[in-house]
C-alpha cells in the first residue's frame, strides 16, 4: 500500500505522525515535491507503482479529489472516488466507482482481500453521541412513509454532522420519561426528498401511543448499515427502511452492541429527569 499526495513530503510526515501506526501501514510514501509534475499528471502514481514493484494495471487508487481521479486513470489504474465535498458525485464520472465515504469501501469488488470488521451486514463504529429535545420534522415520517421518526435539531451539531458520513446508522435511544429503546436512523440529505440541509432522523423501534415532542432524547450511535441512496419509488424507499430496521433489530441483540444499552449517556437524561420531578 502506497500513499501518493500532492502535499510536500514534510507535510505528509507531520500529518500522519499524529495517527499511531499510519506511517508503518504504507510501504511507500511519495510527496508532490518528489516528482516533476503533481496530479492530474499520472507521474506520482506511476512512481508509487514502480516503488511497490507492481504493474499499474494491478493498482487500485482511492481518491477524494478530481485531479487525483484524473491522475489515477491516466496511470492506467482502477479508481474509487470518495468526493470530499457533499453532493459533488456527478463530477467524478471518470472514476470506476464513486462512494459516499470510506465506510463503503468494499475491497473484494476489486479482487483484494475484504475487510474483516463487518458483522451481520453492520459495521461497528466508535460510538458517537447526540441529544436534545424532539422537534417537529418535515411531517412526512408518519404521514408519507408510515414511519414515525423522532427528529432532533441539528443546532450545535454542525461539526459532528460535517464529520459523520451520510448514511443509515443504528444504536440506542434514551427518552427522558420512558426508557431506552433500539433505534435506527438516517443522517444526510435524504436524496428521495432532496433536503437542502443535512438532517438527523432517528426511528425508535417501539410502538408509542402518542407523540413526545419536546422530550429529551439521547442517542448512542454504535454501528453503520449502508450509504444514503435514492430510490425509484416511495414503495422501494419504505421497503428499504423496513429492511434497515430488521438489520438493526438483529444486530442490537449481539453483545458487541447490546452492551451499549446501559451507556451512562442514555441514562443521564433519565436520572436527571427523576431528580427534578
Amino acid at each position: 500500500m502506497a500513499l501518493a499526495s500532492n502535499s510536500p513530503r514534510a507535510s505528509i510526515e507531520t500529518k500522519i505522525s499524529y495517527h499511531q501506526g499510519w506511517k508503518e501501514s504504507f510501504s511507500v510514501i511519495i510527496g508532490g515535491d518528489e516528482v516533476r509534475m503533481g496530479k492530474p499528471s499520472p507521474e506520482i502514481f506511476l512512481e508509487a507503482a514502480k516503488r511497490l514493484n507492481i504493474d499499474p494495471s494491478n493498482c487500485l487508487v482511492v481518491e477524494d479529489s478530481l485531479p487525483g481521479v484524473m491522475a489515477g486513470k491516466a496511470a492506467g489504474m482502477e479508481v474509487v472516488a470518495v468526493p470530499s465535498l457533499p453532493k459533488q458525485s456527478h463530477l467524478y464520472t471518470s472514476a470506476d466507482e464513486v462512494i459516499n465515504s470510506l465506510l463503503d469501501l468494499r475491497l473484494e469488488k476489486w479482487g483484494l482481500p475484504s475487510f474483516q470488521d463487518w458483522i451481520e451486514s453492520t459495521l461497528p463504529i466508535e460510538p458517537w453521541y447526540i441529544g436534545g429535545p424532539v422537534i417537529k420534522g418535515f411531517g412526512r415520517g408518519s404521514k408519507v412513509l408510515g414511519i414515525p421518526t423522532a427528529n432532533l435539531s441539528t443546532d450545535g451539531y454542525s461539526t459532528l454532522l460535517s464529520e459523520q458520513p451520510s448514511g443509515v446508522y443504528f444504536g440506542w435511544a434514551g427518552l427522558s420519561t420512558r426508557g431506552v429503546y433500539k433505534m435506527v436512523m438516517s443522517i444526510g440529505w435524504n436524496p428521495f426528498f432532496n433536503n437542502t440541509e443535512k438532517t438527523i432522523e432517528p426511528w425508535l423501534l417501539h410502538d408509542f401511543n402518542e407523540d413526545f415532542y419536546g422530550e429529551e432524547l439521547r442517542l448512542t450511535v454504535v454501528g453503520y448499515i449502508r450509504p444514503e441512496a435514492n430510490f425509484p419509488s416511495l414503495e422501494s424507499l419504505v421497503a428499504k427502511i423496513h429492511e434497515d430496521r430488521e438489520v438493526a433489530e438483529r444486530a442490537l441483540e449481539l453483545p458487541l452492541y447490546s452492551n451499549y444499552r446501559d451507556d451512562p449517556y442514555l441514562k443521564g437524561s433519565l436520572q436527571m429527569n427523576g431528580n427534578h420531578s
